[in-house]
Parts: structure tokens; C-alpha cells; sequence
């Protein structure tokens, strides 16, 4: 599948009614400052798959990520953070590790977003080995991979597959997204 991302198309996405559901509204600004536009945008490329969330925190990504409602999202961290109270007929939230969830259906999942704390790159990269040795293909998501961030950034720097860097149409602290096993034909425009 070719996915072709206009960067005005994402700036321009109104998402204002995720927004105002949000447990921390203040989150919520333009693309290029907040990811929320782009995770919304990056949803509608696909319909009835299921999009892992790791790393909830107050839900922000996952309700960004719930813009196309035919799709399923899992969110997943491993503290409650007051996100289960956010109710979305398209979202499910997990107190739990989504690397043990054995009721994911993996040829099911076509996006994955990593945005978990302490951002030291060493997390994520035990994520994404665990990823690859499964044999999964999909559009992983990594945040925060800006400089103010140097062990993710670092982390991101190391990684092998096709990837883009979308930051100035997401999360100014950085955010990236690889194409991992190649599975799509990227195109960011």
C-alpha cells in the first residue's frame, strides 16, 4: 500500500472535537507543535485494523489516534494515569505490557506508536527487537527523537529500516515514523 502524507493536508486536519474529550486539552495544538494532527491524519490511511498506543499517560495519542472511528485502538502503560476515563467506542485501555497481550491479533495491527517514559532509547529498542523477531510490518511511531532527547535521538539514529522525520509537521520534540519491514510505499510530500 502506498501512503502518501501531504504536510499541508496534516497542518490543516481539524481535530478540535478530540480536543475538547481530551483530559489535558492544553496538549492539543498545531501540527509542527503537538503530534496529535499527524496521529489523527495517519489514521485515516487505514480502516478496520487495530493501532497499538504504548505509552497512555492521559490518553492524548490514543484519542488523536481514534480520528478514523473504524479503527481500533489498544492503548497500553503500566500505571493508570486517569486515561480509562476518557470513554471512545474505538479505544481500549491497558494496564499492562502489550508484548504479553496474547489477545492482540497481530496480522491485524497496522500502526504502532512508542512514546513511553524514561526516554532512554533502551525501552524502545528492546520494543522493536521484540517486533522484529515476531515478524511484524506496519508504520511504527517513535516521539521525542529531537535533541532534547539524546539517548532516543541516538536510538533513532541507529535504526536500520526506512524512516522519515515528521517533526515539523508533529511534535517539535521530535517525532519519526519507520517503515518497519517495509510492508508500504512511503511518500511525504
Amino acid at each position: 500500500m502506498k501512503i502518501t502524507i501531504v504536510k499541508n493536508e496534516v497542518r490543516n486536519l481539524n481535530i478540535s472535537h478530540l480536543k475538547n474529550t481530551s483530559r489535558n486539552p492544553n496538549d492539543w495544538q498545531s501540527a509542527g507543535v503537538s503530534e496529535y494532527c499527524f496521529y489523527a491524519y495517519l489514521s485515516t490511511f487505514f480502516n478496520k485494523t487495530t493501532i497499538l498506543d504504548v505509552g497512555t499517560r492521559v490518553g492524548g495519542s490514543a484519542l488523536a489516534l481514534s480520528y478514523n472511528p473504524q479503527n481500533n485502538i489498544r492503548s497500553y502503560d503500566i500505571v493508570e494515569q486517569g486515561a480509562s476515563s476518557i470513554k471512545k467506542e474505538n479505544i481500549s485501555w491497558h494496564i499492562s505490557n502489550f508484548m504479553e497481550d496474547i489477545d492482540i491479533d497481530w496480522d491485524n495491527v497496522s500502526i504502532i506508536v512508542i512514546d513511553v517514559g524514561p526516554h532512554d532509547g533502551k525501552q524502545e529498542r528492546i520494543m522493536m527487537d521484540w517486533l522484529k523477531d515476531k515478524g511484524w510490518k506496519g508504520i511504527l511511531i517513535h516521539d521525542d527523537i529531537g535533541p532534547d532527547w539524546p539517548l532516543i535521538q541516538k536510538m533513532w539514529e541507529d535504526i536500520d529500516e526506512e524512516k522519515y522525520d515528521v517533526t515539523d509537521f508533529a511534535h517539535f520534540s521530535g517525532t519519526g515514523i519507520v517503515n518497519f519491514g517495509n510492508l508500504h510505499e512511503v511518500e511525504i510530500v
